[in-house]
């Protein structure tokens, strides 16, 4: 049975981002595949990365907390992280945790020459992302394919395969949330 993580980083309860992560837990739970949703704000995580916790993790330790989250992670075949845009970016809260939890010596590790070992290969992950303009305007700007390549890059570089990165813009959103299930 798949087993699939759904990350949320919301504070608005009636938000375009739980609409999502509840369209996907009925959709996951309707294919009978285990989920596990993991709420930020919920679970009031600290995503500030510590002097500490940079220096720890080259040993390989990490803060109960963020052992926690691995442990999600290690256990997870698919991720779906679901985020708002804020400023052309993720919020900090859902960008600290990738920075404590998809850390050295869990996410990815260095070899002597410098090369990369990806340890999150075998995992795919798909980002929902609702965002106040229309995604025209982020496809004219240029901003959809900034954030595009910076999403790519920090995924790619842990080893996930990314099934999908997804934007729900004022001109879409409510099309995009109809045909949720044709995302994943």
């Amino acid at each position: 049975m798949k087993n699939n993580l759904i990350i949320c980083c919301s504070p608005i309860s009636d938000s375009c981002s739980n609409k999502i992560k509840n369209g996907l837990i009925g959709i996951l739970k309707k294919r009978d595949e285990n989920v596990e949703v993991r709420d930020l704000y919920a679970l009031q995580f600290d995503p500030v990365i510590t002097e500490n916790d940079i220096s720890s993790a080259f040993q390989g330790k990490y803060r109960e907390d963020v052992m926690k989250e691995q442990e999600y992670l290690k256990n997870a075949d698919s991720v779906f992280l679901i985020f708002p845009i804020y400023s052309s970016a993720m919020p900090a809260l859902m960008k600290g945790y990738i920075d404590r939890v998809l850390s050295q010596n869990f996410a990815y590790s260095y070899n002597s020459d410098g090369s990369i070992n990806k340890l999150m290969t075998g995992k795919t992950i798909s980002t929902f992302s609702p965002m106040g303009a229309a995604l025209k305007y982020y496809e004219e700007s240029g901003v959809k394919s900034a954030m595009d390549a910076i999403f790519s890059a920090t995924f790619l570089f842990r080893g996930f395969e990314i099934s999908s990165i997804n934007y729900f813009g004022s001109d879409n959103r409510e099309k995009m949330l109809s045909e949720l299930e044709n995302l994943i």
